[in-house]
């Protein structure tokens, strides 16, 4: 850690599992392709919708460039010829569009309480619309663009001082607020999921070039319109904003596929193992709070988990959670300080360390809400 709230020090990437002869106990149907790409074998019947670089969607939005794919959707870079603006298209699998929670929370907030501070520093829905393709009807979902994300921006490890901690502290702190204010959980609270961009005027040159990874059918297969002619890696620059002024930045929450209602409804929070709150450790009752320690673990616990079993990793996490906490808040304070560029200031690594203790501590009702978080004298002074 460099002393960023935007260097949290954990990695994530999608993996693609195949087999040599079935993929997930169904038959191949096409070569491997080795690039980070989506599986090749989920082009299929209720799985993601074929998309070509100029495909136009609703007679509106076209195709531009790949932005990312996940376990559920691709997300594209579109441009509104109605508008004349360009907006990120998400297009969801089709098995998983009908009964979509991410949806219906999206729909909760727009229509929640416009004058709501937070409201601005979570992702908004734009537009949504349902496309009839080869492998089923796909939810479609149109959201502002956002340059970057807390997972892009740390791959250069960029010393962040603490007004640029701060400023961006707040934006997050706001969005959790009005997030759970609306009765939700985030759940996945992940670099990957706080996203960055500036106010200025996007172009489809801010994508790379791209990379093609041509879709060939195995031998014997019968061929037919479920799959792209090719894939595409992501087009999504790294390192766009690494040099951006703190003051231009705007930060938003994204990604409510994880979100849930906070009444405990039998869902399972899907937090990345290395930032799961000691509760989530164990068979315990769990609320909102497991956002807090979320947000507060980022910059510290890296952990690995190639080879290990869900239970290898969680007693990794709470040896690591033993060692830091240990010693109590000035044993953690020092931790903070070591890692903390010398020009953050003696005063304000003192203040951010206690902001993160605020955050981590062991038993949920000891931490603090957003809402008491935002007046914190790391954020106030």
């Amino acid at each position: 850690m460099t002393g960023t709230w935007c260097n949290f020090g954990v990695s994530y990437s999608s993996s693609q599992v195949m087999c040599e002869v079935n993929y997930i106990g169904k038959t191949r149907r096409f070569e491997r392709i080795h690039d980070v790409v989506e599986p090749v074998e989920e082009y299929r019947a209720g799985g993601y919708h074929p998309v070509h670089l100029e495909d136009t969607f609703q007679q509106r939005y076209r195709i531009v460039g790949k932005w990312a794919f996940g376990q559920f959707s691709t997300v594209w870079l579109a441009e509104d010829t109605r508008l004349q603006i360009y907006v990120t298209l998400k297009i969801l699998k089709a098995d998983v569009s009908s009964n979509s929670r991410e949806h219906s929370i999206l729909l909760h907030l727009a229509r929640a309480d416009v004058s709501h501070p937070g409201k601005n520093y979570v992702l908004q829905l734009l537009d949504q619309f349902e496309h009839h393709g080869p492998n089923g009807v796909h939810l479609c979902l149109v959201f502002p663009v956002m340059m970057s994300d807390g997972e892009a921006m740390t791959v250069r490890e960029t010393p962040r001082y603490a007004v640029y901690v701060r400023e961006i502290s707040k934006q997050i702190l706001l969005g959790l607020n009005y997030i759970h204010d609306q009765g939700l959980i985030h759940g996945d609270l992940q670099p990957a999921n706080i996203l960055f961009t500036v106010d200025c005027d996007l172009s489809s040159e801010l994508m790379t070039e791209p990379e093609f990874s041509p879709v060939n059918w195995l031998p014997g297969v019968e061929v037919d319109n479920s799959a792209p002619r090719y894939l595409l890696c992501s087009q999504r620059p790294r390192g766009m904003l690494d040099n951006a002024a703190f003051s231009t930045l705007i930060v938003k929450i994204g990604d409510m596929g994880g979100a849930m209602w906070n009444t405990q409804d039998g869902s399972s929070p899907v937090t990345p193992i290395a930032l799961r709150a000691p509760e989530l450790l164990q068979p315990c009752s769990w609320n909102q709070k497991i956002d807090i320690w979320a947000l507060g673990c980022l910059p510290l616990f890296p952990v690995e988990s190639f080879g290990c079993t869900v239970d290898e990793v969680h007693g990794i996490l709470r040896s690591l959670i033993h060692e830091l906490f240990e010693h109590g808040n000035q044993k953690f304070a020092v931790y903070i300080s070591e890692r903390l560029p010398a020009d953050f200031g003696k005063e304000n690594s003192e203040k951010f360390a206690n902001f993160l203790w605020s955050m981590l501590q062991e038993r949920p009702e000891d931490r603090e809400s957003a809402a008491e978080l935002l007046s914190h004298s790391f954020l106030v002074g």
